[in-house]
C-alpha cells in the first residue's frame, strides 16, 4: 500500500506501529496509471449514468461502476 494511503489507518487504528516495506517507500516505485496527476496516490473518477440499486439484503450496489472498475483493472493488467 502506498505510504500516503497507509498513513491514515496506521495512525487511527495501529498507533503508528505498522512500518512500510522499503520497496514501497522507494520513490522509484511510484507509478502513474492515469494521464494526469489528479490526487497523487488517490484517483477519483466520475462515472456518469451510474445508478445505485438495492439488493435483496437492502445493500446498495452499482453495476455500472463495477463495469467501469473492471475495465480499468483490465487495462492496468494489460499495461503492466
Amino acid at each position: 500500500m502506498h505510504p500516503s494511503i497507509s498513513q491514515f489507518p496506521n495512525a487511527e487504528f495501529y498507533n503508528g506501529q505498522i512500518l512500510d516495506c522499503p520497496n514501497v517507500i522507494d520513490k522509484a516505485r511510484d507509478k502513474h496509471f492515469l494521464q494526469e496527476d489528479m490526487y497523487g496516490s488517490y484517483s477519483f473518477i466520475n462515472v456518469d449514468f451510474a445508478k445505485e440499486e438495492l439488493d435483496m439484503n437492502y445493500s446498495t450496489k452499482n453495476m455500472f461502476e463495477v463495469a467501469v472498475i473492471a475495465q480499468i483493472v483490465a487495462n492496468l493488467f494489460k499495461g503492466c
